[in-house]
This record gives structure tokens, C-alpha cells and sequence, in this order.
């Protein structure tokens, strides 16, 4: 047994690929759409964000302000 994931751009393709695999006896073994995988990533984010799980790492601006401390930028004061 083999196992294919296909992306398809229309879904004019989409009904015909539908059609050849119908007439092939294949079945669908999962079918996501890109909006669904969208909204499964989404909600994976604002869960992530409701966590706060990267409250841990601490504030990223001041981590780059302080890696950068020793350089000065162009045009800018220390």
C-alpha cells in the first residue's frame, strides 16, 4: 500500500482527481482543505499564546538589545 498527499490548486482539478479516484476503487484517507489547516495552525498559535509558555524566555527585545550591545549602529547614538 502506498500513501500520496496532493495539493491542487482548483477545484475544477480537484472534482477530476475525485472522479479518477473513484473510478480507480482508491480511497481518501484524509482530506484537508488549506483553509482547515489554516485554522488547525491558527488555533494551535492561540493556544501557544494562551500558555504563555514563552513568558519563560523572557522579553526578546531586551535579549537583542543586549546581544547587540556591543555594536553600534550607523547613525545612532550609544
Amino acid at each position: 500500500m502506498s500513501q500520496l498527499l496532493i495539493e491542487i490548486d482548483s477545484p475544477e482539478d480537484e472534482a477530476l482527481v475525485r472522479q479518477l479516484l473513484t473510478r480507480l476503487n482508491v480511497r481518501v484517507v484524509r482530506d484537508t482543505s488549506l483553509d482547515e489547516r489554516k485554522k488547525k495552525f491558527k488555533q494551535a498559535l492561540n493556544n501557544l499564546i494562551a500558555s504563555r509558555a514563552a513568558e519563560a524566555f523572557g522579553d526578546p527585545t531586551e535579549w537583542q538589545r543586549e546581544t547587540r550591545k556591543d555594536r553600534v549602529l550607523d547613525g545612532r547614538d550609544e
